[in-house]
């Protein structure tokens, strides 16, 4: 639904206002929430049985979908609706992230971490290919209503899953006297870990570059797609699908190839050639040309997404995982800023050169974050 919702609600949200920066600003309170949320999120997880936590936001979802759905059958939908319900799922997203991964971590062990968050990786970006292809299916034929209807039955569909996982409730932390901390000492002792770790400051800093300059570019897709190549809601969500073949094709091979001293060589490697395709993207006019680019873009995404999560959790010690993975949602919620920045470029220049300013931007950044961390840029030492 993040993939699908992203095409579904852009094209909705163009078709009745025909302003990019009115995209921008409905997909922005979709990402707003990870950044202001990510950290407490983060250290309340540690003080919360995860498995419920999950459970609880799931049902939140599932519930605003189905009044979604049921708005739009009975014609009362409108643009602010559609924001509300993005919110809410930027909030599941802020607390689904550090308590999904710290999960993983736990059940796989640091022995099997990359291959277990390659995996992950792996069927994020499956879905990352199938949800525009879908959505954009079910808008041609059914409209919003198609989109926000599988929605609530996915979600649902999840709450199920959750509930039969095998995940052991895991105990409040503690200090050594036994008193529990407060979540504000959780959080101000996180950021000063970060502080004191170049590795995982390192990896958040691409984090931030990455999703300032790079992922904001996904909400002039379907802008780009109607207005410069002519397509309608299906073939913009095979254009949309390309970047997640492209990064599912990475992330099997990341899963089962990548050596864990060539785990920052990966990072710095992926998050450049996505930030490069980005750029040959704003500049192509042919539907094939923009698919292929966006196709390799996503090889990119693999090695920077599988390689995100095992970089924190594996330099971070295991009781600050859920901590340092509420910095990393922080981080990842940098990205309305991006989404903000090429909407109001779009809105004045253009889609494809707000695009191509925000991507040529991301390239330089990542160049300089190689150039401050030269360890980012040779083997580990395991």
């Amino acid at each position: 639904m993040r993939w699908l919702d992203t095409l579904a609600v852009g094209i909705y949200v163009l078709n009745v206002t025909n302003s990019p920066l009115a995209v921008s600003l409905i997909l922005f309170l979709r990402t707003i929430p990870m950044f202001l949320f990510g950290v407490l999120a983060g250290a309340i997880t540690e003080k919360i049985d995860r498995r419920v936590l999950l459970l609880s936001v799931l049902a939140l979802l599932a519930t605003s979908y189905t009044t979604l759905t049921i708005l739009t059958l009975t014609d009362n939908l409108r643009v602010w609706h559609l924001g509300v319900g993005v919110f809410i799922l930027g909030l599941y997203f802020a607390i689904e992230l550090p308590t999904r991964r710290t999960m993983i971590a736990d059940i796989a062990g640091i022995p099997r971490i990359g291959a277990a968050m390659g995996l992950e990786s792996t069927t994020n970006n499956f879905t990352r290919m199938i949800g525009p292809f879908a959505g954009g299916l079910l808008f041609e034929i059914f409209d919003i209503a198609g989109t926000q209807a599988l929605g609530g039955a996915l979600y649902v569909a999840s709450f199920a899953l959750i509930l039969s996982a095998g995940y052991t409730k895991r105990e409040p932390s503690e200090n050594p006297g036994g008193t529990k901390p407060s979540v504000a000492s959780d959080i101000m002792e996180g950021l000063r870990y970060v502080a004191n770790n170049r590795a995982v400051a390192a990896t958040l800093v691409v984090t931030v570059v990455l999703n300032i300059f790079g992922f904001s570019y996904i909400t002039m897709v379907p802008v780009i797609a109607q207005k410069v190549l002519g397509l309608t809601a299906f073939p913009t969500g095979i254009l949309m699908s390309a970047e997640g073949l492209g990064a599912m094709l990475g992330a099997m091979s990341v899963a089962f190839l990548a050596k864990p001293h060539r785990f920052n060589q990966v990072y710095i490697s992926g998050a450049l050639l996505f930030a490069t395709c980005i750029v040959m993207f704003s500049l192509s006019t042919s539907f094939w040309l923009s698919l292929s680019v966006l196709c390799l873009g996503g090889l990119g995404v693999s090695g920077f997404g599988a390689m995100q999560a095992t970089l924190i959790v594996s330099n971070t010690a295991p009781e600050m995982r859920s901590r340092i993975m509420g910095v990393l949602a922080m981080a990842i919620g940098a990205q309305p800023i991006g989404v903000l920045t090429i909407g109001f470029l779009a809105e004045h220049l253009g889609p494809s050169i707000g695009v191509m300013v925000s991507g040529a931007a991301g390239v330089l950044a990542v160049l300089t974050c190689a150039l401050i961390w030269p360890e980012m840029r040779r083997k580990r030492v395991v």
